[in-house]
């Protein structure tokens, strides 16, 4: 059976960027060689854009590297529905702290099962009050 992971935008800038700490290589690597599956939303493509460029990368160059990760077969570019919506609300009421984007994450993690990467303490704490499988990272 393939694992299957989801991650948060402080994942995916580190390794869109060769930053990645080796604690982290392995699930990166078996979504890079199709040996397992990652989950993501536009919301964190979106932040992802965004911090890459934020960090010196030219829109090019940050457009084409998540490009890059979207084409994989093992890449799955999850549609929101309103079950998302209303369940991501529900987060946001409850961990006031959390943004909107992080309210989503945690609410696709939970419908699907999926293992979270977060370098944002946070999200690491309201994911592990609602049971979500979390591997965290202070970056």
């Amino acid at each position: 059976m393939l694992h299957r992971y989801t991650f948060d935008t402080g994942f995916l800038t580190l390794a869109l960027t060769n930053r990645l700490p080796e604690k982290w290589f392995s699930p990166w690597k078996e979504v890079i060689k199709r040996e397992g599956i990652g989950y993501i939303i536009e919301p964190v493509v979106m932040e992802t854009y965004y911090q890459l460029m934020a960090k010196g990368m030219s829109k090019e160059k940050a457009r084409d590297s998540i490009m890059k990760i979207k084409s994989l077969d093992s890449m799955q570019i999850l549609a929101l529905d309103d079950n998302d919506a209303f369940r991501a609300g529900v987060h946001h009421m409850t961990f006031h702290e959390l943004s909107f984007v992080d309210c989503f994450i945690l609410a696709i993690a939970d419908k699907l099962h999926l293992k979270l990467y977060t370098t944002d303490s946070s999200l690491k704490m309201c994911a592990k009050k609602i049971n979500i499988e979390c591997d965290y990272l202070p970056i």
